[in-house]
This record gives structure tokens, sequence and C-alpha cells, in this order.
């Protein structure tokens, strides 16, 4: 009954027809406005390939009830930081609304804050999952918020916050709406039941390229399969390595661990079994699955290694080889002596064939340019060793191309979010031609239609297949071409994902008769539409500047957290101060994860501390003519400081030979540091090249 009202009362509503949309700047699509209207009515689930506009979908959705019920919130979640503000960016492009009715809120936002912002008069929220989650646990009540959305929901399974979030809402708001999106839910019929039993789902619009009401907003995407051959010096090594991970997966079946022949063995098999072995293990087992254990891990190794060689080339394989020379764990030494005993092992080292995938990528983006010197083209490949490689020979080639990975990870190299932004910039507006991108230019991030997208290796995921392929043919003709090396897991993984998608669409529609409306505990919301005061249509110019002191307050919170971090370093000393033991205090504070990360960065990279492994320790000068001194502060004077060295003598200190923080040249510190002592107009002056310690 009550749904029934819900339904008559949105009927006579035109979702354009809304003084708080900028109708100038919406294009209308037929295929938009009928899911937008059935979301009005009930929680749905949107799979819509990238670049079809989810977003602008949500934005209908938002808009209706903003503005036709102005006592009511709406929130919007997304599971990245960039991606929030990517949203924020776009809802106020579209709505006429006032700046004081909006709340952006990630971890970087101290909780009092957040909480108070909660409980205040904002209307539109944009927050990620955990930032909610965690508030929820803080008395986060969610009763007042008649639209809930949530972006990139296939991560709706198990424990992610996204599932809390949805069961809290629906139990405390009297007539909750949720509107879930997504390029793909999965192609497993249980993946897909558990996202939309998470998120309270009760009818799911999904929409192809092929669909007449999306045909007329698409452009024609060309698909190229481009096979190439492998080397024969891979040859030897190829086939040593499949017999050393047959040898491993055999005994794993002669032990029961894995009930399948070894050839039909795959990674996913792997892992069911290291979790398998492990639930024994800590149930009490032990003896032959401490061996299954070592077993189950070196044939992920080598499965591991066989698909880089086959897929991605020696450059790439060679790095995860070395990286398991340099490890301390069984397996991987295993895997070591193995190669050795084969008289592999120099010869992998040694080997500088390239993968024949480097010259297409070449030939492809060169062609390509040629056609169309403005041409804006993006390689995906999966691992940043591999992205490094691609870029060196573009520009040995005079392309202009740059490299787009995410951010540092425990060992290797990262890009932080500014890094990122710049150069995204630099590509919209044609200063670089060649994006060489990781999954993270995959999902979400505003990255410019292309001409050409290039898969260096098949993805064997649909959802990343729809969202690379999405990159192109937005508003013209685009084409993709997907590298695969013949009888190698790249055409394994070519038909698997191709077969995910035929099969996700069908399951879809068998799963959309199923879905029933949920139980929802009060009646509809009572209409109170905005009053024409009340409807703002705030400026680009403010967007803009709101934009710049968002990038302010983050510069802020990198000094303070660098200042935290030099200062905890020095207390530590050559003890040296754990990573994970600073981030959690200061996230525990309210700081976020990418600004720590970013403030570790940038002091490592400044030459104020280093890194030993997950350790931060001071960065001494490594100078063998210099000495380690004891200092105390007695006066802090104008343009210079009195110091006490040693215990023992007075000297001068002035700002020019001070290298450390600031912060320690207060009355009563104590410090230790590398410094040098001289004579200048009969007075002891100190010049302190690095601070090692803080003494109190």
């Amino acid at each position: 009954m009550l749904q029934q009202l819900l339904i008559e009362m949105t009927e006579t509503t035109n979702i354009l027809e809304n003084p708080i949309l900028r109708r100038e700047l919406i294009e209308e699509r037929e295929y938009q406005l009928k899911i937008a209207e059935e979301a009005i009515k009930k929680n749905v689930l949107v799979i819509l390939p990238t670049a079809l506009g989810k977003t602008i979908i949500a934005v209908l959705v938002a808009a209706h009830f903003l503005y036709n019920y102005r006592d009511k919130k709406v929130l919007v979640m997304a599971p990245t930081r960039p991606l929030v503000f990517q949203h924020w960016e776009t809802f106020l492009k579209f709505l006429k609304i006032r700046q004081e009715d909006v709340e952006v809120l990630t971890g970087k936002t101290p909780p009092a804050y957040r909480m108070a912002a909660w409980n205040g008069k904002r209307r539109l929220y944009f927050a990620t999952p955990q930032v909610v989650a965690n508030d929820l646990e803080r008395g986060l009540r969610l009763e007042n918020f008649c639209l809930l959305v949530f972006d990139e929901c296939h991560r709706s399974r198990k424990n992610y916050a996204y599932t809390k979030v949805a069961k809290s809402y629906v139990s405390q708001c009297p007539y909750p709406i949720i509107l879930a999106m997504t390029a793909s839910p999965g192609a497993e019929r249980e993946k897909i039941e558990e996202i939309c039993k998470s998120l309270f789902i009760e009818h799911i619009e999904i929409r192809t390229e092929e669909d007449p009401d999306v045909l007329p907003y698409t452009s024609r995407i060309k698909m190229e399969f481009f096979s190439v051959s492998l080397p024969p010096d891979y040859g030897e090594i190829k086939q040593a390595l499949r017999e050393m991970l047959d040898a491993k997966l055999k005994s794993l079946v002669e032990m029961g661990i894995i009930k399948k022949p070894s050839k039909y063995v795959f990674r996913t098999d792997l892992l069911e079994a290291g979790q398998k072995i492990r639930e024994a293990l800590s149930s009490g087992g032990g003896g032959a699955l401490y061996q299954a254990i070592l077993l189950q891990s070196a044939a992920l190794s080598l499965y591991h290694a066989l698909e880089l060689l086959e897929s991605q080339g020696v450059y790439t394989f060679r790095k995860f080889v070395e990286k398991l020379m340099r490890s301390r764990k069984r397996s991987h030494r295993l895997i070591i002596a193995e190669l050795r005993e084969r008289k592999l092992l120099d010869k992998i080292l040694k080997l500088d064939i390239e993968h024949p995938k480097v010259e297409a990528v070449e030939k492809i983006v060169a062609e390509q340019l040629k056609i169309n010197p403005s041409s804006r083209i993006i390689v995906f490949t999966q691992y940043r060793d591999t992205v490094n490689k691609i870029v060196e020979r573009l520009r040995s080639l005079g392309i202009d191309s740059e490299k787009f990975i995410g951010q540092a990870k425990k060992e290797g190299e990262g890009m932080s979010q500014d890094e990122q932004r710049k150069i995204l910039q630099a590509f919209k507006e044609g200063k670089v031609r060649v994006l060489v991108a990781t999954s993270i230019g995959e999902e979400g991030l505003d990255i410019p239609s292309v001409e050409l997208v290039v898969f260096y290796e098949p993805v064997p995921s649909e959802i990343r297949f729809i969202q690379r392929r999405g990159r192109t043919g937005r508003r013209k003709f685009g084409r993709v071409v997907i590298l695969a090396a013949e009888k190698s897991v790249d055409t394994a993984y070519f038909w698997s994902t191709k077969r995910k998608l035929d099969k996700m669409k069908r399951l879809v529609k068998q799963l959309n008769k199923q879905l029933h409306p949920i139980l929802r505990i009060g009646a509809p919301p009572t209409p109170a539409p905005l009053e024409p005061k009340e409807i703002t249509e705030l400026p680009p110019e403010e967007i803009e500047l709101a934009e710049k002191e968002r990038i302010k307050r983050f510069e802020r919170e990198i000094a303070q957290i660098s200042k935290r971090v030099v200062m905890g370093v020095l207390r530590r000393g050559i003890d040296g101060l754990p990573v994970q033991e600073i981030s959690k205090e200061l996230e525990e504070e309210g700081f976020s994860k990418s600004a720590i990360a970013e403030s570790i960065d940038r002091l490592e990279a400044t030459g104020q501390i280093r890194r030993r492994g997950d350790v931060l320790l001071p960065n001494t000068s490594k100078n063998g003519n210099l000495k380690t001194h004891t200092f105390e502060v007695e006066k802090v004077l104008p343009g210079k400081a009195i110091l006490l060295v040693d215990g023992k003598w007075r000297s001068v200190l002035t700002p020019d030979q001070y290298n450390g923080p600031r912060e320690l040249i207060r009355k009563g510190a104590k410090f230790s540091a590398e410094a040098d002592l001289y004579q200048e107009d009969g007075k002891l002056h100190v010049r302190i090249i690095s601070v090692d310690r803080i003494l109190s």
C-alpha cells in the first residue's frame, strides 16, 4: 500500500522539471530519465558501462529528493577520496545548491568535526563508506536521509563498509531509498545476489551499448585482437617453470588438498587451497599441513612468474625473480634454489629479449598518431614495471608519454595525488598524448574520452574490461586493441572475460524477476518543496575557489603531519619509528591515509628522514669528518640561539647554520646532532648538519 502510494505520487513528476537542476547543462537522454524515474520509487541497482552517465542519473535522483523534501538529507558515497571529490564537483556543476548545504567528509576530516557536520543543517553529503561506517559506531543516525547513493557498488560484499552502512540505513530510516551503481556486478550469480541482498535492492536497471535507448548516445567502438608469438628464448624458461609448477600441483593433489587433476588447476584453486590449509592449521592441525602450505605458496609464486613471462615479458618477470632472491620466505628460497639447480637463474638475469608486445604497442601508438596527431591514447597494463618500460620506449620515439600509477606501496615507487592531478590535467589539455596506466585509470577518475585504448594484456575481470573499454567511444568513434601472446594465459583470460560478460547479462535478467519490495517501517515522506529563496545558483568561480581552498587545507594537513613525523623520528633516533605505528596514531586523530603517505614521501624525498623497510630513521649526513655532539638550548634571542655543547661550552647558532626542525630551537630543548664547531669573531659557533635524536 505504502509502495503504491509513493509510485502514484512520483509518477506525476517529470524528473527534469526541477528548479534546482541546471537544465541547460543536462543532455536529455531517454535511458537516464527512465532509470532515474525508477530510482525515486524503490531501491535500484544500476548497471551501466563506463562513460554512459551513471553520475548524471544520481544527480537527477538526488535533485528530486533535495527539492521536494526540504527537511531531508542525501548521502553520496564513493570508495576513494578522489572519487568522492569528483562527485562533489559534478553535483555542484549540475545543481543550484548553496555551498552551506553541502559537506564533504573523508578520513582526513577530524571525527569530532564530522559528527557535528552530520548533526548540522547540511543537506547533501559526500563521503567514503569507511568514514560513514566509522561514524555509525560513534553514534551517527541515518533516519533523516531520504536517499543514499552507493557508487562502485560491486564492492558491496562480505565485510566491506557499504554492507554495514546499508544495513544501518534500512533499520534506522522509516522510508529508505537506495541507488546503487556499477559498471558490472560480476559474472557469478552468488556475487550478484550478495550485492542485491547487502544493499536491499528491489529492482535492477541494466543497459549496454547495444540497447535501443542507449544507441543514439554512443559512438561505435572497433575492437581488435592483436596476437603475438613468444620469442624462442622464452621457451626453455617457460617449460622449466611449468614443470616446477606441475610438480607442486601434483603433490597437492596427492595430499588431497586439491581435488582435481593438476592440469586443470588455476590461480583461484590455489587461493582456495591456501585458505583451506590455513583453516586446518588454525584448528590445531600440523604435520603434513606445513609442507602443504609451503607447496601452495611456491605454486602460487610460480604461477605468477609464468604469467609475467608470458604476458609481460622478461623485464617485469626478471624484476619479480630478483624480488624472490631478496625474500626470506621458504617458498621463495625453494624456487630460487631449483632455478639454480636447473642452471636457469643466470640465464634469466642476463636475458634481454623484450616481449613482442612492446614493439606492438610502439607500432599501434605511432600509427594512431600518424593518422591523427592530436589523438589521446591510454595504454593499460597491470604492472608498474611494465608501465616504466613502455613509457621509456615511447619516449625514445619522441612520443609525449607519462605513466599514471597509484600511490606508493610497501615497496617501489608511487605517485602522489597532486602528481596524478597534474598529469591528468596535462593529458586533458593535450600536452601529453599517451597515458600508460595501471588499474587506477580504470575506475571512476575523471579521465577524458580517448581515440585509442590499448590493453597490454587481457584482464580476467569483466568489470575491469568494461571500465577500460569505456575510456573510448564516448562522443566519437573509438578503437580498442587487445594484445595477447599465443598459447598463453592471455588467450585464456580473453575468452574467460567474454564468457563472463555474456553470462552477467543473462544472470541479471533472471535475477530481476526474483526481486521483491522490502518491508519499510514507515510511510513515504511528506513533500515539502524548497522555496525560491532557498535555491541559490553557485557561480563557477566559487566552485573553483572552494576547490583551491580544499587543496590548501590538504597542504596544511601535510605540513602538520610532517612536523609530527619528524619530531617522532628524532625522539626515537637510531631505534627508528615504525610507519604503521605513526600512521595509526595520526589516523586515530583524524588525519587521512593519503596525507600521511604523502607527508612521509615528501620528507624522504627532501632528505629529512630515511626509510629502512617499514621503519623511519633520522637522515644523518654520513660524513665521516663530522662528530656527533649533544646540545641544550639555553637562550633564544633575535636572529640567534645560545647552545650548550656537550655540557661544556657555549656556542652561537644562527638560522643559516641550522638544518633541523624549528620546533627544537626553544629554551630547554636537548638533542644530539652531527655538527661542525668553529671560531668566528672570538666566539664559538656551531653549524648543525643533521639532528639524529631528541633527548628531551
